[in-house]
């Protein structure tokens, strides 16, 4: 689904903790939910806590499966207008860590 022109939001749910180095976020999506549109600045690795995977959808309108299970891990390079959409019914929880320098 294309964004449209709604402004952009949060990366993730709260900021666990930030320094001049790393931020770091928790983000939780419950079963039928989906993350603000939003984008990365930097650099960034997620872990997965909880759940099983999310579909990630772009602004351009395409979308993508991103299969997990906790304990997995990602580095993302790639910085794109995307949201996360749980269309599972277990909550998904993961940690990202942005990676300042």
């Amino acid at each position: 689904m294309p964004r449209g022109d709604a402004p952009l939001g949060d990366i993730a749910t709260d900021v666990l903790f930030e320094n001049d180095r790393v931020k770091i976020w928790n983000l939780i999506v419950n079963p039928g939910e989906s993350s603000d549109w939003h984008m990365h600045q930097r650099d960034y690795v997620t872990i997965v806590v909880e759940g099983a995977g999310l579909v990630v959808e772009y602004d351009d309108g395409t979308s993508e499966d991103s299969p997990s299970a906790p304990g997995a891990w990602r580095y993302h390079g790639d910085h794109k207008v995307h949201r996360v959409v749980n269309n599972t019914q277990t909550r998904y929880v993961n940690v990202l860590v942005e990676l300042k320098s």
